[in-house]
């Protein structure tokens, strides 16, 4: 099958770990209030206003070779320019960056970037080809969390100004790939001064990361000014900055729960946004506060297919059953007005999401014809879960709905919470029968989640789900959405697909949930992006 295997799995993993972390944020204290509400120099020497960033920090390293946690890809998004990147919320194609124009060739395999002349580094050194196939190489050989979505890619320079990449397998979504945050060109001259390294054995012995955390080596529109992952970030306008200069000379992101997040944007604060409000929080907010989201997160149950693991959750009745008995609609309410009761699989952020009209709807006569011929509807089956809170709601609420609605229908599940670490460790070894998780894309493009999910990726191998077991046309269907050049026609064989798997796979979607932005009311383009780093902060301004 074309494409990684592995994609998406990265994604579920980083998540939940991140959720963990998050749970972990603080308010902020007087000295972060008081240097929010300061100013600091823009890129040309005038004063201007600090944008505060409030949001639970989920961050590990500023390392775009690295990085993979929510907030770590805002930041990084602010300090690497990449050689494409997205319009705004636009994610439907990437348009220039670093790269003034970039062109594919008709086989799906062969991208040719021309890069833009102005571009400079922090430093003021031109943006070369060797620069982006140092930081392209080392993204792939460092092997960290995104490593395995640019595996198949080759980087050639065939002049100082000319970058082509080359995919493996038939993989339109390149150029797409190239626009996220782990994609940013590094300075490579600079990086291997300070123990960067792109060698095949870069995982072992690249030294780079601690320096870039306090260091950026990037042509991005900000540097680092501070950098302590536990309770503050500060951003500074990068003065030698290409682009169009940010309209904030300074950006605060600091350490703040939810509950002081609601508080602290409820005061209708100037220069501020929240990152973290969702569910319930969103509600009572003052109206005159902005809001942007779309649904660009999935929760899935998943069944062992395996029957030598459960004869239960690998039996096609008892899992069309349980898919019948579930109440979609109130798992949706669940999440408030952000949550949406899922059609297939695909988020509606992206394109090749189901109609709305095609949401799952629960049936329960339905249901209990089919655990009656199931022949196992006596057995009852643990459902494990993180014992996190995620989206703005408890997973053990989730997991609780979806026991009392199977219990109406007359399927028996036991509720199995666990640690996160240890929910991820049980899940990695491919033995758990019955299992529910959030997830998110790699990257802007539906497709990303096919691979992984179909006989031969990752979460299919760890729900036993194998080639031998998978019905022929949902495998055929799969193929066609991975062989697709044409977006359209992509989108298209998306419908199919998710068609198929709702009656052909070992997964149960059950809810669509959105990530929001709330800005101050004085703030410009603040808004949320699915592409792939929540909030692009060099985009703000004020009205």
């Amino acid at each position: 099958m074309p494409g990684s295997a592995r994609r998406g799995t990265h994604t579920t993993l980083a998540l939940l770990a991140a959720a963990t972390l998050a749970l972990a944020g603080c308010g902020s204290n007087a000295e972060d209030n008081a240097a929010a509400a300061g100013t600091a120099a823009t890129a040309d020497g005038s004063a201007a206003a600090t944008l505060t960033v409030d949001a639970s920090l989920v961050v590990k390293t500023l390392d775009p070779g690295q990085v993979y946690e929510p907030t770590g890809n805002v930041l990084v998004h602010a300090l690497y320019d990449t050689l494409v990147t997205f319009d705004g919320a636009d994610i439907s194609k990437p348009v220039p960056s670093l790269a003034k124009s970039y062109t594919a060739a008709d086989d799906g395999k062969k991208f040719t970037f021309e890069l833009n002349p102005d571009a400079v580094f922090a430093d003021g050194t031109p943006v070369t080809s060797a620069d982006v196939v140092f930081s392209l190489n080392r993204l792939k050989n460092l092997k960290g969390s995104a490593s395995p979505i640019v595996k198949d890619l080759s980087v050639d320079a065939p002049d100082p100004h000319t970058v082509v990449v080359t995919s493996s397998t038939l993989n339109p979504n390149v150029p797409t790939i190239l626009a996220e945050p782990y994609a940013g060109i590094l300075n490579s001259k600079l990086a291997k001064e300070n123990g960067g390294t792109d060698a095949a054995d870069a995982s072992s012995t690249d030294k780079l990361t601690n320096y870039l955390n306090t260091n950026a080596a990037g042509s991005g529109p900000y540097l680092i000014e501070s950098f302590d992952a536990a309770s503050r970030i500060v951003l500074k306008a990068n003065p030698k900055y290409w682009g169009t200069a940010p309209k904030f000379g300074r950006v605060v992101f600091q350490n703040m729960d939810v509950q002081n997040q609601k508080l602290t944007m409820s005061k209708l604060p100037q220069n501020e946004l929240a990152l973290d409000l969702a569910g319930d929080a969103l509600t009572g907010l003052p109206k005159e506060l902005q809001q942007s989201g779309s649904a660009d997160s999935y929760y899935q149950l998943r069944l062992q297919n395996d029957p030598a693991v459960s004869k239960v959750t690998s039996n096609a009745d008892w899992v069309a059953a349980l898919q019948a008995a579930i109440d979609y609609q109130g798992v949706a309410a669940l999440f408030g007005p952000a949550g949406k009761p899922a059609a297939g699989i695909v988020p509606t952020a992206y394109a090749g999401s189901l109609p709305e009209s095609e949401a799952q709807k629960q049936d329960l006569p339905k249901a209990k014809e089919l655990l009656a011929k199931s022949g196992v509807g006596d057995q009852s089956v643990k459902l494990l879960y993180p014992a996190i809170t995620f989206g703005g709601v408890d997973l053990g609420t989730i997991a609780a709905k979806v026991q009392s609605d199977a219990e109406k229908a007359g399927i028996k599940i036991e509720l199995d919470p666990a640690p996160i670490a240890s929910f991820l460790d049980q899940r990695k070894g491919g033995k758990v029968p019955f299992s529910f998780s959030p997830q998110l894309l790699d990257y802007p493009v539906a497709a990303s989640i096919v691979a992984d999910l179909m006989p031969g990726g990752h979460t299919a191998e760890a729900a036993g789900w194998t080639a031998e077991r998978a019905d022929k046309e949902t495998v055929a269907a799969a193929e066609k959405v991975l062989s697709a050049r044409d977006s359209a026609d992509q989108v298209e064989a998306l419908h199919d697909w998710q068609r198929l798997m709702i009656n052909n796979s070992p997964y149960i979607t059950l809810v669509y949930n959105s990530t929001t932005v709330v800005a101050g009311p004085n703030l410009k383009d603040a808004v949320f992006s699915a592409a792939g780093w929540t909030v692009d902060v060099a985009d703000i301004g004020t009205n």
